[in-house]
């Protein structure tokens, strides 16, 4: 079984890349003859990269963003996996890649583990956050190509933030339906906190900021798994939509004064979602609205939105 590391690069500097590369070639208890690197250059200037214990392929295009990029560097693939990594993180653990080809040499098709958040607190210390089952990101993630391919599961051109969550919810979902997924519990996959990253010099308000590519994505997500048939699990992922967004307009630092203008957009967008599925979320049984918005309550407790400052219903009253 052969693996492709997928990976796009835009403008950052060798110093930001060098930990993914190294931590590739510190991989133990598999052969890295069987692993390559493909760097896709997303139309900046190329960087000088050291020879490795692995294959490296540089391939240049112009710019598109980062969702065209890993589209493009899965057309050259022809490996039986992929993996997605930003060029700024690495693996945490020596016997990352054997986890994941122990799960390849299953023939499973979609192949998910838990991974680490490096952040810093308020008083500048460093922490750490384990993200367990989080489809939001393509951290610790692997695909069979050829599911990928059959499937036509890529990366929304369309998105270039938040697209991760699209082609995640997507190509698990259709794996859970017409395939096999995996969990590996053991994280290896470390989200390296980035001072220079668009995400983390805004992470407190990110979402907030850039609630219409959250919409899209969402809207995303949700047209594309009713074509593609899954009426269960479109109905699942409306209402999902529904209790995340309930549980962000909640995050006290929203309503500060400072947040009021992107409050106020954010609020537009996710009417016009609401607009569109209000019906759909209003059909479903009072059973499934609790086992998602369980489901979306952990998740805003884990990143620290939870305080509810109105109801669903309120909320949804003022939304409509």
């Amino acid at each position: 079984m052969t693996l492709d590391i997928i990976v796009p690069h835009y403008k950052e500097p060798w110093e930001t890349c060098k930990y993914l590369f190294d931590t590739i070639g510190t991989q133990r208890s598999v052969p890295l003859e069987l692993v390559r690197v493909i760097v896709v250059n997303d139309g900046d200037s190329t960087i000088e990269i050291p020879d490795y214990p692995y294959e490296i392929v540089y391939l240049v295009k112009e710019h598109e963003g980062v969702s065209a990029a890993r589209n493009y560097g899965l057309d050259y693939s022809n490996a039986d996996y992929v993996m997605f990594c930003d060029c700024d993180d690495g693996f945490v653990s020596n016997y990352g890649l054997h986890l994941i080809f122990s799960a390849m040499q299953e023939g499973t098709d979609y192949i998910y583990s838990n991974f680490i958040e490096e952040t810093f607190d308020e008083g500048g210390n460093p922490t750490i956050t384990n993200h367990n089952v989080d489809f939001t990101f393509v951290h610790g993630k692997a695909y069979r190509r050829e599911f990928l391919v059959k499937h036509n599961l890529r990366f929304n051109p369309d998105l270039t933030i938040h697209e991760d969550a699209y082609f995640n919810m997507v190509s698990y979902v259709t794996a859970k339906n017409d395939g096999t997924t995996k969990h590996v519990d053991t994280p290896f996959y470390v989200w390296i906190w980035n001072k220079d990253s668009v995400v983390r010099r805004n992470r407190k308000d990110f979402v907030l900021k850039t609630y219409r590519d959250v919409m899209l994505s969402r809207f995303a997500i949700c047209e594309d798994l009713k074509a593609r048939g899954y009426e269960e699990d479109y109905i699942m992922a409306v209402c999902m939509t529904v209790m995340n967004s309930y549980y962000d307009f909640q995050k006290p630092s929203y309503r500060k004064a400072i947040n009021e203008k992107y409050l106020r957009s954010a609020e537009k967008e996710f009417k016009a979602y609401w607009a569109k599925y209000k019906d759909v979320f209003n059909d479903c049984t009072n059973e499934k609205i609790a086992v998602v918005a369980t489901a979306a309550r952990t998740i805003a407790r884990q990143n620290g939105l939870l305080l509810e400052q109105e109801t669903l219903y309120e909320f949804l009253k003022r939304m409509s």
